[in-house]
């Protein structure tokens, strides 16, 4: 008599489609998506296009088992999840690109501003498979001439501005969004911003089309760090005690 009986495992991979797919390269797209913000084309060629393939039956199964979401291009993937469930964590400790001081959350909104004006001025369209490239003394500055504009005699000093900028593209490079190129030491009558002494080349890499480089959103997060600004010198309520250089 045929043993009819199926075990759960087997059930639930029919049900989601899976069953046909090779379990072990299933179970490496699961994993490279977990691994890091996110996955790239060039990370691994053949797993991405396996992704792209059968990506209604990894939307499901993502989707019935974690509660998450996945977004996939022609360029990259990552997963996306509405609620944090370890209420036990501290929000730095999460492994997640968080903004917290409002120096970065401005910095970073400007940072997708000179990204699309770059590369609208270098040709290169969103389907391109090619990476915009920039030093960084290029952006910084914009960035610096950029503060100025928005904020006029609030402009914090270049020095502070750069401050904010060392941790931020260690957190860019962590999070892949640039790559570190070239580095090169700068020499005597180089003019570079306060605070910079060797020329970095980096290159956007394709997860920072993820993100909104629309005037709207950089609104409000200029909005809101004039807001921080005005609470500081008491013309608005505080806020509470330790909330200060939260992201805003």
């Amino acid at each position: 008599m045929t043993d009819e009986r199926r075990s759960p495992e087997a059930t639930d991979s029919r049900e989601l489609g899976l069953d046909r797919l090779k379990l072990e390269r299933v179970r490496a797209v699961l994993n490279v998506l977990t691994e890091s913000t996110f996955f790239y084309r060039e990370d691994n060629p053949d797993l991405f296009f396996f992704l792209r393939k059968n990506r209604a039956a990894f939307e499901e199964l993502i989707e019935r088992y974690f509660g998450w979401r996945i977004y996939v291009d022609r360029h990259c993937a990552r997963l996306l999840k509405e609620r944090q469930y370890n209420e036990a964590l501290r929000p730095t400790q999460r492994a997640l690109f968080d903004l917290r001081r409002r120096d970065a959350c401005l910095l970073f909104a400007l940072l997708l501003e000179f990204h699309e004006e770059e590369g609208q001025r270098q040709g290169l369209t969103p389907d391109d498979d090619r990476n915009l490239r920039f030093l960084l003394a290029d952006f910084m500055t914009v960035a610096m001439r950029r503060f100025r504009e928005e904020l006029c005699d609030a402009t914090p000093p270049e020095g502070k501005i750069f401050e904010a900028a060392r941790p931020l593209f260690e957190q860019l490079e962590r999070h892949r969004f640039v790559r570190l190129v070239d580095r090169k030491q700068a020499e005597a009558g180089d003019e570079l911003p306060a605070g910079m002494e060797e020329h970095l080349l980096y290159e956007f890499l394709p997860g920072i089309r993820c993100y909104d480089p629309s005037q709207a959103a950089r609104s409000v997060v200029i909005r809101a760090y004039r807001g921080t600004l005005e609470e500081a010198d008491g013309t608005l309520p505080a806020r509470e005690a330790g909330d200060e250089g939260n992201e805003p």
